[in-house]
């Protein structure tokens, strides 16, 4: 007996034939199938925040943040940080006013400008009302970069008695030196630090110690934070800065150092260059350069940068095989 392999059904008739020895008819027929399928399809976006990582946590100086959020809503608002002194330094009948009064005097212009413009357009530009941008005037004036006096601060020396002639003063260059303005410009710039830092320790007070998402939202929280707090309080932390210097002596520092340099008896010293206003009291820096009431003050944040990418991506990816086999076969009788 001959064995017949497993062979493809193309040449089963073949096989059929020898495996019969010739003699019976045979009919047979086959068919096959084989498929092969297989497919990728995916979609997917990332949405992702520079820095952010889960479980980690960074922290950023509060002052910094608080100072650039107030900065930032004065440009929104296109008011330049040196109109608010040109404003209050203006002289009036009488002189020229304490800076807290002249603040206070602000507040009714200020109201009828916000009032011509909507709602609606002036919420897209600042969170605050008209009270609280005018007692945001004096954050400005203290976190403002300066460099050098912006007023005249040097008290004309006297002429000596050789020197006082005819022909002397005729040709003796006018001294324009205002005393008044001279003070009024120092009492405004500590006027200006106290406030700030009594305004900022509120701040941080009502912000509290959760994580905010990045500076952005910090900045915006700094804001809401304010405009939480009453504008009586406001005025009376004013006025109360104000009753610091508004007795006691200022020695102005005229060494040349290239920056405001001055110190106020019993208030403590005042520094002006291109960090803004430092406090200095009690041996030690109370506001300005990273501190608030004496302390490093701190905020947390889930991300160090503001700046989010969206990253989109889809597409699809797929194989396809198929196999099909067909086959027939007839065998009739032997001849």
């Amino acid at each position: 007996m001959i064995r017949c392999r497993p062979v493809s059904p193309f040449v089963l008739v073949l096989m059929l034939t020898a495996c019969s020895g010739g003699g019976s008819s045979v009919s047979g027929s086959a068919s096959e199938t084989a498929g092969s399928s297989s497919g990728l399809s995916s979609l997917w976006e990332r949405v992702k925040s520079l820095g952010i990582e889960t479980g980690k946590t960074y922290e950023m100086p509060a002052l910094g943040i608080m100072a650039d959020a107030f900065m930032s809503d004065t440009n929104s608002r296109h008011v330049a940080p040196d109109a608010i002194p040109q404003l209050v330094m203006q002289r009036r009948e009488g002189g020229i006013p304490r800076f807290d009064q002249a603040i206070d005097g602000l507040i009714e212009p200020t109201r009828k400008d916000v009032a011509a413009v909507p709602p609606a357009e002036l919420a897209q530009i600042t969170p605050l009302d008209a009270t609280h941008m005018v007692y945001a005037g004096p954050i400005v004036v203290a976190m403002q970069p300066r460099k050098g006096w912006e007023v005249d601060a040097m008290k004309p020396a006297p002429i000596p008695a050789a020197l006082d002639t005819p022909f002397f003063r005729a040709h003796r260059q006018p001294s324009t030196y205002d005393e008044d303005v001279h003070v009024r410009y120092m009492e405004m710039l500590a006027i200006s630090a106290i406030y700030t830092n009594t305004v900022f320790g509120m701040i941080d007070e009502k912000m509290g110690t959760a994580r905010l998402a990045d500076p952005d939202a910090a900045r915006q929280q700094v804001l809401t934070a304010f405009q939480a707090i009453s504008a009586p309080m406001l005025k009376a932390a004013l006025a109360d800065a104000a009753r610091q210097v508004s007795g006691g002596n200022f020695s102005t520092d005229l060494t040349g150092s290239g920056n405001i340099h001055f110190t106020h008896t019993p208030a403590g010293d005042f520094v002006a260059d291109p960090r803004g206003l430092t406090w200095t009291k009690a041996g030690g820096i109370w506001f300005g350069d990273g501190r608030i009431n004496g302390q490093t003050v701190n905020l947390r944040l889930a991300s160090t940068s503001s700046l989010s990418q969206r990253q989109a991506q889809s597409g699809t990816q797929g194989t396809n095989a198929d196999a099909k086999v067909e086959g027939t076969g007839n065998v009739g009788p032997g001849k």
